[in-house]
């Protein structure tokens, strides 16, 4: 592989990897969090995921961001960073 090549894939891995860690981080910490807490999710946890931030219609309630937003979140940043890995270890060529 060129330079150049290593670029375009250095760069996507470093990006997708930083957004693939911090939402396993802030999963993993939901889920001690509420484990703790005997899985009351009365009380909100993390960070906020809402397409409007003056809107509390649109947040994610602590039950829908533990049980569906978190799981996607990790699952999509992970397939992602998968092929990126591969490709820098040179196996997809």
């Amino acid at each position: 592989m060129t330079t150049p090549d290593w670029v375009a894939l250095w760069l996507p891995f470093c990006l997708v990897g930083g957004i693939c860690g911090w939402s396993w981080y802030w999963y993993v910490r939901s889920i001690i969090f509420y484990y703790k807490n005997g899985f009351d999710f009365s009380e909100d946890f993390g960070p906020q995921f809402s397409e409007f931030p003056d809107d509390d219609r649109f947040t994610a309630k602590p039950k829908e961001k533990f049980l569906i937003a978190w799981p996607v979140f990790v699952v999509v940043s992970t397939a992602n960073l998968i092929p990126i890995t591969l490709g820098l270890l040179g196996i997809l060529n």
